[in-house]
């Protein structure tokens, strides 16, 4: 089971180098992957040598992950320079997108990434105050599912994958997830019909869905549990009425809206119980530690939930084995 409940989390790293005692983490951890932020990318050589040491340390098809998106979330910003933002740039029509999403997964696989978490799919105005606005193609969802499969066909055809998110949707949540818990009260139904529209029309293109860390009382009739906890929205809606497939990974464990819940681990079995796959915890490799270890102990006592963490742990082996890094 050790082996299982690694895999299905993603860590984060604290700089450039990998240290000492991260290498022994992550030899005991053995996670199917790592996730980049810019206080990792000091310089390209330095990251090339960083890329090697995970080569190293981490299991055979690791996912290298890395939120490149654009406009103000763009973790290459110090090389690449300045970018549109999602918004911006989708008044340039599918196009533009098709060629922004090959660009960026040239970029990115010439530095050794295979997961872009990327493209936010949520329909929102560029000014709304809850972490998502100019990150956003629209408030149109047919527009939006256009244009970001466009962006989703470019970076794929440069051989990174790409990832949904943050569904069901925050466009119409007033505040910002990374802080605390947003609850969204927009009625169950419009949320399927129009939230929902580009993971309908997308699922079957996209190797990977984001859930979110906010609260839907419209979806599921358990008041302030986050979508990334909730059965009813993973499993019920996105695998079962939509019929996603593919890899389901949750936002960051760390994160104002879950961390509270995460009392020894207890959110990760939450979220693998609720249908999730992969599990990031971006900075603090002890929660990962923690979360390993709660799920191995959830799984020795209810053989249902190991059956489920295996499930989730060939999710992401098998869907990083199609996406091999260069």
């Amino acid at each position: 089971m050790e082996a299982d409940a690694g895999r299905i989390l993603m860590v984060g790293l604290a700089g450039p180098d990998l240290s000492s005692g991260e290498k022994k983490s992550l030899e005991d951890l053995l996670p199917g992957g790592v996730i980049l932020f810019r206080r990792n990318l000091d310089s390209r050589e330095r990251l090339a040598n960083l890329m090697n040491e995970l080569d190293r340390v981490l299991p055979e098809a690791p996912w290298v992950a890395v939120d490149q998106e654009g406009g103000r979330v763009s973790r290459l910003e110090p090389w690449i320079g300045p970018t549109p933002s999602a918004w911006e740039r989708a008044a340039a029509g599918p196009h533009e997108a098709y060629r922004f999403g090959r660009e960026t997964g040239r970029e990115l696989a010439a530095l050794g990434f295979n997961l872009d978490f990327a493209p936010v799919v949520d329909l929102c105005p560029p000014d709304k105050p809850n972490g998502i606005g100019d990150r956003s193609w629209g408030t149109d969802p047919e527009q939006v599912a256009g244009l970001t499969g466009r962006f989703l066909d470019g970076l794929h055809s440069a051989g990174v994958a790409g990832c949904l998110k943050h569904f069901p949707g925050l466009g119409d949540t007033a505040v910002d997830s990374h802080l605390e818990l947003p609850v969204c009260r927009r009625d169950g139904e419009l949320l399927q019909r129009v939230d929902m529209l580009p993971y309908r029309e997308l699922g079957a293109t996209s190797p990977a869905v984001m859930v979110c860390h906010a609260a839907f009382p419209g979806l599921d009739p358990v008041n302030d549990r986050p979508a990334s906890l909730s059965p009813p929205i993973v499993s019920g809606l996105l695998r079962e009425q939509i019929g996603y497939h593919g890899m389901v990974c949750a936002d960051d464990m760390e994160m104002g809206a879950v961390a509270p819940l995460d009392v020894d681990g207890s959110a990760a079995v939450a979220a693998i119980r609720a249908g999730v796959d992969l599990l990031p915890y971006c900075a603090d490799l002890d929660l990962a530690v923690a979360a390993r270890d709660a799920l191995v102990r959830e799984a020795d006592r209810d053989p249902e939930f190991a059956s489920r963490l295996a499930l989730a742990a060939a999710s992401v082996r098998s869907t990083a084995e199609q996406w091999p890094r260069h």
